[in-house]
This record gives C-alpha cells, sequence and structure tokens, in this order.
C-alpha cells in the first residue's frame, strides 16, 4: 500500500524571514538619517572655513598694504603676535588705542590696528576665533598665519579632521577642539 501525501508548496515568507528583512531595513534607515543630518551640517562647516580663508587672505593684504613696507625700514615683527581667545568679546568699536591715521601712525601702531580689525571681523563672523602670526624670516618678510576658532559644541563631535594648528593652541587642550587656516606668506 502506497501512500501518498500532496502536501500544500510553501507560499511567502515565514515570520523569521520578516523580522530579518525589517532588522536589515531599520539599520539601513537609519545610517540614511544619519548621513543626512551629517550633510546638513557641511554648509556651515564650509561657511566657517571660508570665512577664515577670506579672513587671512585679508589680514595678509593689509600687512602688504603698509605703508611703511615700501621703505627698507619695515619689519615685520611687528606683527608678530598670538592673538587667539575664547573669551573675545563682539564689540560694535574697536579697542582703545588701536586706531590710528596715516602718516602719523607707527609700524606698530599700524599693525595693532590691522589685527584689531581683523579681530572684530572674526568676532562678528565666526566667534570665537582669532588670528596668530609667527614671523619665519623678518629679513625676507616671510611667515605664517593662523585663523583659529572653535565650533559650536553641538556641533564639533561631528567635526573631524586634521587642521594644521600652532602647538600652542594644541596645548591649550580646549574642548571642543579649534579648527584652524593656515597660511604661510612672503610680503
Amino acid at each position: 500500500m502506497t501512500h501518498s501525501t500532496n502536501l500544500p508548496s510553501q507560499r511567502g515568507a515565514t515570520l523569521i524571514e520578516v523580522l530579518v528583512t525589517m532588522l536589515i531595513l531599520s539599520m539601513g534607515l537609519l545610517a540614511m538619517g544619519a548621513m543626512m543630518a551629517y550633510s546638513s551640517l557641511l554648509p556651515k562647516f564650509s561657511g566657517n572655513r571660508s570665512v577664515a580663508v577670506s579672513t587671512a587672505s585679508n589680514m595678509i593684504d593689509r600687512m602688504r598694504a603698509n605703508p611703511t613696507t615700501q621703505t627698507p625700514s619695515f619689519s615685520l615683527t611687528a606683527y608678530n603676535t598670538a592673538t587667539f581667545s575664547t573669551s573675545f568679546t563682539p564689540s560694535g568699536t574697536l579697542p582703545a588705542g588701536s586706531t590710528c591715521s596715516y602718516p602719523s601712525c607707527t609700524q606698530t601702531a599700524m599693525a595693532n590696528m590691522d589685527i584689531a580689525i581683523i579681530q572684530q571681523q572674526l568676532s562678528q563672523q565666526l566667534s570665537p576665533a582669532g588670528i596668530t602670526i609667527a614671523v619665519t624670516d623678518a629679513a625676507n618678510n616671510e611667515g605664517n598665519l593662523w585663523v583659529i576658532w572653535q565650533e559650536p559644541s553641538s556641533i564639533a563631535t561631528l567635526s573631524t579632521g586634521s587642521d594644521n594648528c600652532p602647538a600652542a593652541i594644541t596645548a591649550l587642550g580646549l574642548s571642543p577642539a579649534p579648527r584652524c587656516v593656515y597660511m604661510p606668506f612672503k610680503l
């Protein structure tokens, strides 16, 4: 006696297959959501870097335009400074003693005025921020300029990179870590 049973063929998916599919789909959607959140911050990072590059170029142009650069007595060391401060208070006016009028300006007064104007611009566009200028070869008017700023702490954790910050700034151990734009120059 042969007994033949026709079992119906399986149709559809089992509950386990559906759960695994939902798990894989949810992981993909979570990753895509994180990517979308990060991509919405990229224009802010780019804008901050653009302001820093523009400010660095502006400062170098100010040093180059210093009227005393036309005479052999010019010394770039008047600009040798470190002005990064996380507590810089923005104001509508320049600090006292940081303005002068050509031709009665000394080199130091002109340098102080240029730095104060740049610092004021940074405080309005990229606060907290500052500049650091290091003279590497005063005889040939060569140096390095950094524009340094901190991203807001809410987005700083997403900001990674290998900015070329001066050692004195990285040694401060600021949190979040500052971002830097480095520009070597020769006047």
